[in-house]
């Protein structure tokens, strides 16, 4: 085996600042969940009737998410080709919570204790349809990232993680920077 290893085969670029923000995101959605003023755990007295269910929608959205984004970083580092496809899920988790959400502030009302909110109805309205509308916009944005680099089809050394995701099951990728690597089950 030669000395040098191709960079791509590396983690690296723009994958890996996926990988280190989807982790810092999970950390950040885990104190959300737990400690925040507004999150369910601190509140959930407070809830009664349509409100509680869907408040409950909205944390077991964030903790399926949680869960998720934890999987999807350990899926990379261990080049599992399922992380296509567990971050696809991830974006539908938080579009059930984001929709969710806008029916909760919609129907109930927004929460006074969030700094987010105490601003006019229509601001915090704003701010629901960024944070729903970050969805249809990155979904499609990071699928097709999948879909086209290189760096991702090299550092996997195999296309099975497109034929694994649901929206690029039929597509075909890159050609890798440099052959990928003969496993020892696929030798004559």
């Amino acid at each position: 085996m030669s000395e040098h290893v191709h960079p791509y085969r590396k983690l690296g670029g723009f994958l890996l600042f996926l990988v280190i923000m989807t982790f810092i995101s999970a950390f950040f959605n885990t104190i959300k969940l737990l400690f925040s003023q507004d999150g369910f755990m601190q509140s959930m007295q407070s809830y009664t009737g349509g409100e509680l269910w869907l408040q409950l929608l909205v944390a077991l959205c964030l903790a399926y998410t949680i869960t998720l984004q934890v999987m999807y970083c350990v899926m990379i580092l261990r080049r599992d080709p399922r992380f296509a496809r567990t971050w696809q899920l991830i974006y539908i988790g938080t579009l059930v919570s984001a929709l969710a959400t806008l029916a909760v502030h919609r129907m109930y009302g927004y929460p006074q204790a969030v700094s987010a909110y105490n601003a006019s109805p229509a601001f915090a309205m704003g701010y629901d349809l960024v944070n729903f509308l970050r969805i249809p916009v990155g979904l499609p944005l990071v699928t097709l990232y999948f879909l086209k680099s290189v760096r991702v089809r090299t550092y996997m050394a195999s296309g099975k993680y497109l034929k694994l995701a649901f929206f690029t099951r039929k597509a075909a990728g890159p050609e890798p920077s440099i052959p990928d690597p003969v496993m020892p089950d696929e030798e004559g």
